[in-house]
């Protein structure tokens, strides 16, 4: 089972648009994949799969209110989220990190064709993040644990992150065997690549890991750009063994059309679609000769 984080602690950078699409092109070439979402905001989750149960109307039309000041908007916020976390009463990726790893098979939910999930529901990796960082046990391979109950189930794990570096971060990477940075062309971007890098070599030394790290660059405008080329070469020749060959365009009506559809890019009859199917080529290229 090959397990690949896909992070950059800089957002808007298709993040969690390559995890979708690389899960579900390997899906496609006939791999078992299972997606861990490890953002607090859930956005692969609500992508595949409907975990939302309809709000019971008269449950809450019954909320007893009588002990609480309303008067102070925060207590009201307060019973309203408690009264939520009731009617989900389902289990993620929080209780694997919390509760331990026997939990996984409980927290894995089928998505489609080849591909499960263990999705990440409202925003509960943030206060997730703040108990590990109490806990005295140690803390950094909970997920690693529990993907190894798993381990003939799949043959890869789409890791998606959050743009931050947190004990959730660390977890992820620690389950890992494959690092993938989604990278746009820019002086930020460039500024937050070096910035994140010495994170994970930070990481690498404290947790004596050591990954196979590629750039992938992505979100590209169509057209001929001499300085975004001149940009990709020249990382190209810096990084020489980790750089992906392939890169992702941008075309902004394909992925439109692709999100409202809750459709994966890589299933549309577009260039933009051709670019991702040359990366599942890539990584499956890269998989067989190791």
């Amino acid at each position: 089972m090959k397990k690949i984080s896909v992070i950059n602690e800089k957002g808007g950078v298709g993040k969690t648009t390559t995890s979708i699409n690389l899960a579900s092109g390997l899906a496609k070439k006939g791999k078992k994949v299972l997606i861990v979402d490890l953002d607090a905001q859930g956005n692969i989750s609500q992508f595949f799969i409907k975990f939302d149960k309809d709000v019971s109307l008269k449950a809450f039309n019954e909320l007893d209110v009588t002990s609480t000041d309303t008067s102070d908007m925060r207590n009201s916020i307060d019973l309203i989220e408690q009264f939520l976390s009731q009617e989900y009463d389902q289990k993620d990726i929080n209780n694997v990190l919390l509760e331990g790893a026997e939990t996984i098979n409980e927290c894995i939910y089928h998505a489609n064709d080849n591909i499960d999930i263990i999705p990440s529901f409202n925003t509960d990796l943030i206060k997730t993040d703040k108990l590990l960082t109490v806990e005295t046990k140690p803390k950094y391979n909970r997920l690693s644990k529990a993907l190894r109950i798993v381990r003939k189930d799949y043959d890869y794990v789409i890791i998606d992150h959050a743009p931050t570096f947190n004990n959730i971060t660390i977890n992820g990477l620690f389950s890992s065997d494959q690092v993938i940075i989604p990278m746009k062309i820019g002086g930020f971007e460039l500024r937050s690549f070096v910035n994140m890098m010495k994170e994970l070599f930070d990481f690498e030394n404290d947790y004596e890991q050591e990954y196979k790290i590629t750039l992938l660059f992505n979100m590209i405008p169509r057209g001929k750009r001499t300085d975004y080329l001149n940009f990709i070469n020249k990382l190209k020749e810096l990084f020489p063994n980790n750089c992906f060959t392939t890169t992702i365009g941008f075309q902004d009506a394909v992925t439109s059309r692709a999100n409202t559809a809750s459709k994966p890019i890589i299933d549309t009859k577009s260039k933009l679609a051709d670019d991702f199917n040359l990366l599942v080529s890539e990584i499956l290229n890269e998989s067989e000769a190791e």
